[in-house]
């Protein structure tokens, strides 16, 4: 029997750490789906996102046995190059996987190694929607003095890209080069579990769960509900880490400038296997991002039975017509508004179909998607 194919995943974070969001969900899918076909290596960070201490219980430096993966979470005095040239010499893998694009510890300094090593074309870097508008307007400046470096140096000369989206794609070719090799390939998604029913009170329950940060759009979201006109009880939770202390502040002044009827709390942070019940509680995800390359959390909604209102700047566009939520350009504040207020002035038989209608929509998108397949060829390919 001829052994696997080796796939070595560089990722920032992962396992048990949860603060990242969607990059670890993304490759959590792909090795539970793909680890029967393929061996996973996975080296990472021996922290969470923002934590100042290592994890509890968990030894470092030092390749660990999974159920379906093996891990090195690596100190930070180990995260450089002598270290991934050890790795990379030791295993003797055949694909290298990056799951960044502007991580110097996690993406560039993996790839310099990886390329003594291995052949350019054997290296797939998923940027992560981190080329996206409303991505790389943050830090704009940074950003782009370090692309035109790595276009200076030829970093990613002969590298695949994955793209999980046709504008992604987009992005890539017209950031990087129009010569660069994009593979389009979408996330696997969580499968989702069963229909959930609420009750539609005269109490609308909305709920955020992704992290404070300026790019999640979180203060708009609640310069929303400040603008309703309305005397009915409103609750809007957020879940999350704080990545961003002056935006909580400012998020925190928006809020003791609320009226009564409308209740905003922090609610903390979730870790992944606390989010679906968590959504059970709430009647609607609501959720003005600048920028998402896939949103786990708006499909971790909708197979919560959870419609959403979003901004169009995520792949779950057309929503209003499968009736499972609105999708709604963030230049316009007073649509929001609007369908944040039908969300609240919604009857039960309504709320039901909606509820009902987001659930089997995440049921048939999962049963339809190519992701999988799609992800191991991309492997397999040479």
């Amino acid at each position: 029997m001829s052994e696997k194919t080796k796939i070595l995943i560089f990722i920032d974070w992962f396992l048990p750490g949860y603060k990242a969001g969607g990059p670890i969900r993304s490759v959590a899918n792909i090795i539970n789906t793909l680890s029967h076909i393929f061996d996973f290596y996975i080296v990472t960070s021996d922290r969470d996102l923002g934590d100042e201490f290592p994890y509890k219980n968990i030894e470092t430096n030092k390749a660990i046995r999974r159920t379906n993966y093996t891990i090195t979470y690596l100190a930070r005095g180990n995260q450089n190059i002598k270290s991934y040239k050890k790795i990379l010499k030791s295993l003797n893998p055949d694909k290298v996987y990056l799951n960044s694009l502007f991580s110097f510890r996690f993406s560039v300094l993996p790839l310099i190694a990886s390329k003594k090593h291995i052949f350019p074309s054997s290296v797939i870097l998923a940027p992560r929607g981190m080329l996206g508008k409303g991505a790389i307007n943050l830090k704009k400046t940074k950003k782009s003095g370090f692309l035109k470096l790595s276009s200076l140096f030829k970093l990613y000369s002969g590298i695949t890209w994955h793209a999980t989206t046709q504008d992604e794609a987009k992005d890539i070719k017209n950031t990087i080069s129009k010569k660069a090799k994009v593979i389009n390939v979408g996330n696997i998604p969580t499968k989702p579990k069963n229909y959930f029913k609420k009750k539609k009170t005269t109490e609308t329950k909305f709920v955020f769960i992704s992290r404070i940060s300026k790019k999640k759009n979180l203060l708009f979201a609640i310069e929303l509900l400040k603008g309703l006109n309305t005397e009915t009880k409103v609750v809007f939770d957020i879940f999350g880490p704080e990545e961003d202390f002056d935006y909580k502040k400012q998020c925190d002044n928006i809020i003791f400038a609320l009226p009564k009827n409308i209740s905003v709390k922090f609610k903390g942070e979730l870790s992944h296997d606390e989010v679906e019940n968590t959504l059970r509680n709430y009647h609607f995800f609501l959720f003005p991002t600048l920028h998402e390359n896939y949103g786990h959390a708006v499909f971790e909604a909708l197979s919560a039975s959870c419609p959403v209102v979003l901004s169009k700047n995520t792949p779950w566009k057309n929503l209003e017509e499968k009736k499972i939520g609105w999708d709604i350009n963030l230049n316009d504040k007073e649509k929001f508004q609007t369908r944040i207020q039908k969300c609240i002035e919604m009857k039960q038989e309504e709320y039901d179909t909606m509820s009902e209608n987001a659930f089997n929509f995440a049921k048939d998108f999962f049963e339809s998607s190519q992701a999988v397949k799609d992800t191991q060829k991309m492997f397999e390919d040479e």
